[in-house]
């Protein structure tokens, strides 16, 4: 605190808490991505294998055409819907948040070292803080624009990986 009681790094603090939010968001969106990728290649697994396994049995035992048939055509279904199956669609928006965010990111890291360094003023601080948060919320409404809402355990781990980054990066302890 100086004199007047103010904090004469308060700009730099919150951007370096903005960063680091935005770095949680970041890993918190590649686990949630990561854990959509399972279920996604599970349904292309599961599509393969019944619609190969279908052909396959159906040329064996002739005599249960229909059940073959029904399970090569509940495959085809299944794969002309996989954009309309809710997970797929987060996926793909998982996907695309993913990228935004950690170019975000990194465009904030290089940022950061004008701001630590001095380089910008407080006003600077300040409009440059209004464009990360607003870049950051104009990205989620474009991607998901629901809404996002993420397990508390996919959350705890992003923090705890974003401390690691940033501890590691910054020296910081």
């Amino acid at each position: 605190m100086d004199e007047n009681g103010q904090d004469p790094h308060r700009q730099q603090r919150l951007y370096w808490d903005q960063m680091y939010a935005l770095k949680t968001a970041a890993s918190a969106i590649r686990l949630y991505r990561n854990n959509l990728n399972r279920w996604v290649t599970g349904l292309g697994a599961l599509k393969a294998i019944v619609s190969c396994g279908g052909i396959a049995a159906w040329t064996i035992w002739r005599q249960y055409a229909f059940v073959w048939g029904a399970l090569i055509a509940a495959s085809q279904l299944a794969d002309a819907l996989k954009d309309v199956f809710p997970f797929a669609k987060l996926h793909k928006a998982a996907c695309a948040h993913a990228v935004t965010l950690n170019n975000l990111f990194i465009d904030t890291q290089l940022e950061w070292e004008s701001v630590f360094s001095g380089r910008y003023s407080d006003e600077e601080i300040v409009k440059r803080l209004h464009q990360l948060r607003k870049l950051q919320l104009e990205a989620e409404s474009h991607d998901f624009p629901d809404g996002l809402s993420m397990r508390k355990s996919l959350l705890d781990r992003a923090k705890q990986d974003a401390v690691d980054y940033l501890a590691s990066t910054y020296d910081v302890k």
